[in-house]
């Protein structure tokens, strides 16, 4: 039999099987049509859910503290308060820290200062191989209002280096880009209730009126005091203040 034949039958069956169904199968197969529809949307919503809902958990799967609170630093959310108190202790020799109730903060001179906005550590500081030379915590506020904040630690690294070492061992740093300029970025823009991310970088960046943009940052270091490279978080837009409260609880 040619193969036109042999479809234009198939079909025929097809057409012919559809057409005797009962209107009671042809009622149930349209349920399940539905019911998987709307599982589909539930899942969706619970997917968005909680792609906009701040994780509180502390990380623990990392080999050391401060791995633990580097792999938190790379969620840019409350996990990095959660996990600064889960291994305080063990960071107070390190770093100056200060307990909160359920949440740590790594503390800096003054973070709404320029030149008062990082510390060196006390004693060595190393994740996965590479040096610690600092924490630094940034707030930026025009007429009284946040309208930036920044935070993570700086390396004397190279950026590539850096995103190298870090892509190897957490799945959130293998999701940054290389910009042009060598930065490596994965930004994420709050809408529609959540946060969501976005390779548009310059598109976002040119808005000033923007809600909510959180990014994550390996970025060469421009304070003297700290050569090398970032590796943080930073936040801006018209809600930032609010975005503090439940994105860095710990902070006053």
């Amino acid at each position: 039999m040619s193969t036109p034949r042999t479809w234009l039958l198939a079909a025929s069956t097809v057409l012919l099987a559809t057409a005797c169904a009962t209107p009671e199968e042809r009622m149930a197969k349209l349920q399940i049509k539905q019911q998987r529809l709307e599982l589909k949307t539930q899942q969706l919503a619970l997917r968005n859910e909680a792609r906009g809902k701040p994780q509180t958990n502390a990380v623990l799967d990392q080999r050391a503290p401060l791995e633990n609170v580097v792999k938190a630093l790379a969620a840019c959310d409350a996990s990095l308060g959660a996990t600064v108190k889960q291994f305080a202790p063990d960071l107070k020799p390190v770093f100056p820290v200060t307990v909160k109730g359920e949440v740590a903060s790594i503390d800096v001179p003054d973070r709404k200062t320029p030149g008062r906005t990082a510390v060196a550590p006390m004693a060595a500081a190393k994740v996965y191989g590479l040096m610690l030379s600092g924490y630094y915590e940034e707030s930026t506020e025009i007429n009284g209002t946040l309208q930036k904040m920044a935070w993570g630690f700086t390396t004397p690294a190279g950026a590539d280096q850096v995103a190298s070492v870090l892509g190897a061992a957490i799945p959130n740093f293998k999701r940054v880009s290389k910009e042009v300029s060598g930065t490596y970025t994965r930004m994420e823009i709050f809408d529609r209730g959540g946060w969501h991310r976005t390779s548009r970088f310059d598109h976002y960046r040119a808005q000033p009126n923007i809600l909510g943009e959180r990014t994550l940052v390996i970025e060469a270091s421009r304070d003297p005091a700290f050569p090398g490279t970032r590796v943080g978080c930073v936040v801006r837009g018209f809600q930032t203040e609010q975005f503090q409260d439940t994105l860095r609880p710990e902070l006053d």
